[in-house]
């Protein structure tokens, strides 16, 4: 089974890592296997019923000059439960 963390939040360029815990927990989670996208709140909708999240798949580094590489984006679509 694929285990994945979508997580919403600001323009990841303007992330601070020394205080920002969001990505803390996505690099603890990517550890655990998870596949991690991201996406801010102007990418996330909800249409005919469907949430929509166009999501960024990212990896997080040790580093902290470059702490992430976007590898490619997806479109998450949910429907909603009847």
């Amino acid at each position: 089974m694929t285990k994945i963390l979508a997580i919403q939040g600001s323009n990841l360029k303007k992330i601070n890592i020394k205080t920002d815990t969001t990505i803390l927990l996505a690099a603890e989670a990517q550890k655990r296997g998870y596949t991690i996208y991201y996406f801010e709140p102007e990418n996330l909708s909800f249409l005919n019923g469907k949430v929509i999240a166009l999501c960024k798949h990212i990896v997080i580094h040790d580093s902290k000059n470059k702490f992430y590489s976007l590898l490619n984006t997806i479109n998450f679509n949910l429907e909603k439960s009847k």
